[in-house]
């Protein structure tokens, strides 16, 4: 079968690999669609800490069972599925207390070992969740980057807002955004540098504002100058580090989701006189997954799907997502699921 395989610095490939079997609690699954996240763009360029090559990539995915060996399951040829790609020790102190997903030596599918962006994948049994056979394998790709915007929305005392402001109109920050009005938050702001991901946002019903002055004054208008209750950052860019905690209000919160490369300035200050709540989020539980899977059809997700292509055009596509314009969400189809 063929796999997109990162086989060392600079050096993505299509590469014919032996399909996978499986054995005791192990399925087959035939890949519908499998998503670019940014961790990838790090993992190709050499600098990911933890991905080795040879490596099949890709974590986000939806597909079919194609065989399964499993004598306590429910699940069955034929079934449509995605995966928690989280593999947790089970060991140390948090996986011990109930918060794997932010297990000490975390590893998932795509990154540690060989993921979905390929014909077939071989998961084990317990990673498998369960999608509605009428869901779109478009929208079925989408759901682990919502199962994130759900895991950090829910960190966020959410049911108090009035005002909330995502940092970041990418694939995280859109959905974010999706997930915080969808809990009825009155006003929502998303702001971001790039023109594109603002028209996007607009077309996803949300009220999209330039990242700067623009986003400031709003802000302040729509507050009273108070500033908004909460602010979700979602870029992982220095820049909106500095704004974060301008922008909210005193004894507000900020939900940290953007994954920053390096260290970056905080103003500290404001933590301290405004009395400033930072939470950091990462990933997501398995209750978060099962949450966006029944948020997936409800909100326009699949919207934020702007590209697709064959796995034969792996290149193409990842060129695409590294440094195409007007592109947010790019897919790999390899067995031509429509979206």
């Amino acid at each position: 079968m063929l796999a997109a395989r990162y086989l060392g610095p600079d050096q993505l490939e299509l590469v014919d690999v032996p399909m996978p079997t499986i054995s005791d609690e192990q399925a087959l699954v035939k890949v519908e669609a499998c998503g670019f996240c940014g961790s990838d763009l790090g993992i190709v360029a050499g600098v990911h800490p933890r991905a080795k090559g040879p490596l099949t990539l890709g974590h986000e995915l939806c597909g079919t069972i194609a065989e399964i060996q499993s004598s306590a399951s429910d699940f069955k040829r034929g079934d449509r599925v995605t995966a928690f790609p989280l593999i947790s020790c089970g060991h140390c102190y948090v996986c011990r207390n109930g918060s794997p997903h932010v297990c000490r030596t975390l590893n998932l599918y795509g990154f540690d070992v060989d993921g979905a962006m390929a014909e077939y994948v071989r998961l084990p049994v317990s990673s498998l969740l369960m999608l509605p056979l009428t869901m779109s394998p478009f929208v079925g790709a989408v759901v682990e980057p919502l199962a994130v915007a759900v895991h950090g929305v829910s960190l966020a005392p959410i049911e108090e807002a009035k005002t909330a402001v995502v940092l970041g109109a990418g694939p995280i920050g859109l959905l974010t955004a999706l997930v915080v009005k969808s809990r009825g938050v009155p006003s929502v702001l998303i702001s971001d540098v790039r023109q594109s991901r603002l028209a996007l946002a607009n077309r996803l019903g949300l009220t999209a504002v330039p990242a700067g002055e623009e986003l400031r004054q709003l802000v302040q208008q729509n507050t009273s100058g108070d500033g908004a209750d909460l602010v979700f950052e979602c870029a992982g860019a220095p820049g909106t580090a500095a704004v974060m905690t301008e922008l909210v209000r005193s004894r507000g919160t900020i939900v940290n989701l953007g994954v920053f490369k390096k260290p970056v300035e905080v103003d500290l200050q404001a933590v301290n006189f405004k009395e400033i709540t930072i939470l950091g989020s990462r990933v997501y539980t398995k209750r978060d997954f099962e949450a966006a899977i029944e948020l997936a059809e409800k909100l326009p997700v699949g919207q934020i799907v702007t590209h697709s292509f064959p796995l034969s055009e792996v290149n193409v596509a990842f060129e695409c997502f590294r440094t195409g314009s007007g592109v947010c969400k790019v897919l790999i189809v390899p067995n031509g699921a429509q979206g």
